[in-house]
């Protein structure tokens, strides 16, 4: 009788547990549901509170935050990453970071972070569409890896400080003798991503080429793109090399100076952004999936699109990086490519051929 007690015991328990039999897992050990309905409902079994971490307005964090949880009912908490990348990699490697959702910053390494998350087969389900998720935005060789937005690159001047003649319909424009030595000319040191996109299609000599020839003209050094664009929306400089076109767009916005003016030349440069993934450590892995799903949703796309401003996907029909490049040739940075900035990245501040300290 008591055996029978337990045996009775024990099968109610595993009635009672949440929806985790929904969920299988590969050779590889990814986890995997069968249909988005079977994921509902383990999300919707999980305790807590989700805790999301990624590269918006901490306004545009909440209000996504708000909707996802308006929508399937589920207690999130979001934090936009700031500067925060670096802390993040680091508690990620000690066991201690307390996201459930991990924004991955591609200049420190995507594979630094690999090990540290939550092996959940986004691109298995994508293609079998219980995710509605772009297969594009998924990285194939890392399929629990999302990148769920993008960055343009753009070449930006000052309407009224820049004379017509010297409005740039190529890169090699740049290059024009009248820039050189001018004080019109600014180049962002500390960010030349845009630049090293470029060699998607340019390959990587030409891309050096490209920027020794650059720094021979000798331009205004600048620092940070928000400082830069806002002292060129005032007057200070007249046009500047590759940068962030959502920073153009947005620094325009805020300052209401329409002659400030974002060109995108051909090749485009296009880079994955907000390349989003799960912790390791995360209690909630299937609502977190959830939630990544969501931020692929076209309302969150928008979200995107108008808080960013212009950092929704390239592979959002409809979304404005995806109308600003359609007919025009691009430099994708994909998942393929992604490794290769950041070191091109050094060999261009290399050729700009700055002082280096010395013992």
């Amino acid at each position: 009788m008591n055996a029978l007690k337990c045996l009775l015991v024990a099968a109610c328990g595993m009635a009672l547990l949440p929806a985790a039999h929904a969920a299988e897992k590969n050779a590889a050990g990814f986890t995997s549901y069968a249909s988005h309905d079977e994921l509902v409902k383990a999300a919707k079994a999980e305790s807590g509170t989700l805790a999301v971490t990624f590269a918006q307005t901490q306004a545009a964090v909440d209000e996504v935050v708000k909707l996802f949880t308006a929508t399937y009912g589920i207690k999130a908490t979001g934090q936009e990453v700031g500067n925060a990348d670096s802390r993040i990699i680091l508690e990620l490697k000690a066991g201690s970071h307390k996201s459930d959702i991990v924004h991955l910053e591609e200049e420190l390494g995507l594979g630094t972070y690999y090990p540290h998350l939550y092996k959940m087969d986004l691109l298995g389900m994508a293609e079998k569409k219980v995710l509605n998720i772009p297969i594009k935005m998924i990285n194939p060789k890392q399929p629990n890896v999302a990148a769920l937005g993008s960055a343009l690159a753009a070449v930006s001047y000052n309407a009224k400080a820049l004379p017509p003649d010297l409005v740039p319909k190529t890169y090699e424009d740049l290059l024009n003798p009248k820039l050189k030595n001018s004080g019109l000319l600014w180049v962002d040191v500390s960010q030349a991503s845009g630049l090293a996109a470029l060699f998607v299609v340019w390959g990587k000599d030409k891309v050096i080429d490209y920027t020794t020839k650059l720094g021979e003209q000798r331009p205004v050094w600048t620092t940070g793109a928000t400082r830069s664009i806002t002292a060129m929306a005032a007057g200070e400089y007249a046009i500047g090399s590759l940068n962030h076109y959502h920073s153009v767009i947005r620094i325009r916005e805020q300052r209401k100076a329409p002659h400030l003016q974002a060109l995108l030349l051909e090749p485009v440069p296009v880079r994955l952004n907000n390349i989003l993934s799960i912790n390791e450590k995360s209690a909630m892995p299937a609502a977190a999936t959830l939630f990544i799903e969501f931020v692929a949703s076209e309302k969150v796309q928008a979200i995107f699109d108008r808080e960013g401003p212009v950092k929704a996907s390239v592979f959002t029909d409809g979304s404005l990086p995806n109308k600003l490049v359609e007919g025009k040739k691009i430099a994708f940075v994909g998942w393929d490519d992604i490794d290769e900035i950041e070191p091109l990245q050094k060999r261009i501040f290399e050729s700009w051929k700055f002082p280096v300290a010395t013992k």
